[in-house]
């Protein structure tokens, strides 16, 4: 995926992106969505948060997370990026849990990339208990530890959330990005998941502006 630069705005016609897109290109409604009563994160002034809704079991998720490791690594210090598991049914809940307990014992980057891949390219399911812990020992990392996180009050507290955030953003379907709480991007108003990062660049430099 092309890099693309975050200019700021320029003279009434918005910036200008590395591909040579013109912001006035994405218009609301299609390229994007805005809600009618934004989240408050209560962030600091001139503070940015970007927040991917996604599910460890969607092949589109699958394929887009390698161009959002490449893409969040290179965002401006005041953007924060955050993942959010989508709770949207039982087994998405349960691979929420995974999640948020791997962020709980420190382990996401050992464990998130190669649960995709177990799920996407080892044909492995994934939906029990046993069979994650399964592959949390596979991985090195300490299943009992494993376990009680996942059956935390904290964890659940946290799928809760994630859950409530759901609704407040009006998603039907991941993988889908929300900025500053306020504008959304999904997979459906986009042709490529590059435009989609491409749409959210738009939005970030319009929250900068």
């Amino acid at each position: 995926m092309k890099r693309r630069q975050f200019l700021g705005t320029v003279a009434g016609t918005g910036a200008l992106l590395a591909s040579g897109r013109l912001l006035a290109d994405f218009a609301e409604g299609r390229n994007f969505m805005r809600l009618d009563s934004p989240v408050d994160y209560g962030l600091e002034q001139g503070r940015i948060k970007v927040v991917e809704a996604f599910w460890y079991g969607c092949p589109h998720c699958y394929s887009f997370e390698p161009l959002v490791q490449e893409w969040k690594a290179d965002l401006p210090e005041e953007v924060e990026f955050e993942y959010m598991p989508a709770p949207l049914n039982d087994v998405w809940a349960l691979h929420a849990r995974v999640y948020y307990a791997a962020e709980q014992l420190g382990i996401v980057d050992a464990l998130h990339q190669p649960f995709y891949t177990a799920i996407h390219e080892q044909g492995r399911q994934m939906r029990s208990e046993s069979a994650i812990l399964r592959f949390v020992n596979q991985m090195g990392q300490d299943p009992d530890a494993f376990r009680e996180a996942m059956r935390s009050d904290s964890v659940a507290r946290q799928v809760g959330r994630s859950a409530e955030r759901v609704r407040e953003y009006r998603l039907e379907g991941v993988p889908s990005m929300v900025v500053n709480g306020e504008s959304v991007v999904s997979a459906s108003m986009t042709t490529s998941h590059e435009q989609m990062l491409e749409i959210v660049d738009h939005l970030i430099a319009e929250a900068r502006g």
